[in-house]
């Protein structure tokens, strides 16, 4: 992957909801493709990848502990919809290739930011409306972001 950030990842980013998911299918080409997957799956992955663009995430294991815990505390999905990933196998699949140690090593390394979407998310204006996201993907992040109130958590240096 190119070492330069994605431009979705800037707070006052003016790339549309739209052309920042381009930018991240574009840099993230390694990803399961929506369009092979079935409609409920693919809707639960779109859902996820809109949401990595709003949060300003990346895909690493910071980004995918980053989104989880926005997605349950920052979205109207919450817990029971976040939970919807794991009915599924190809969800569980990436678990699987990933690999349990490396997740929980990871994960614990960034707790310390995970702490942070926590207070982030209990200043947000309103929940992130998941699963109805297309409205929005002519809106500039900036835009977004602002009218909800969400901080994109930097990646700070380790």
């Amino acid at each position: 992957m190119d070492t330069q950030q994605p431009r979705y990842v800037e707070q006052a980013s003016s790339q549309q909801l739209a052309e920042a998911l381009d930018e991240y299918y574009t840099i993230n080409d390694f990803l399961l493709d929506p369009g092979e997957l079935d409609a409920e799956v693919a809707g639960l992955f779109k859902a996820h990848d809109a949401g990595h663009v709003v949060f300003g995430c990346d895909t690493s294991i910071r980004g995918e502990a980053l989104i989880d815990t926005w997605t349950v505390v920052g979205t109207d999905a919450g817990m029971k919809g976040y939970m919807e990933y794991f009915k599924h196998p190809e969800v569980n699949n990436i678990f699987a290739e990933t690999g349990a140690w490396k997740i929980t090593v990871e994960s614990t390394r960034c707790l310390p930011d995970i702490v942070r979407v926590l207070i982030a998310s209990r200043r947000m204006t309103a929940k992130w409306p998941w699963f109805r996201y297309e409205t929005y993907l002519n809106t500039p992040l900036a835009d977004i972001r602002e009218q909800y109130n969400i901080k994109v958590i930097p990646d700070l240096p380790q």
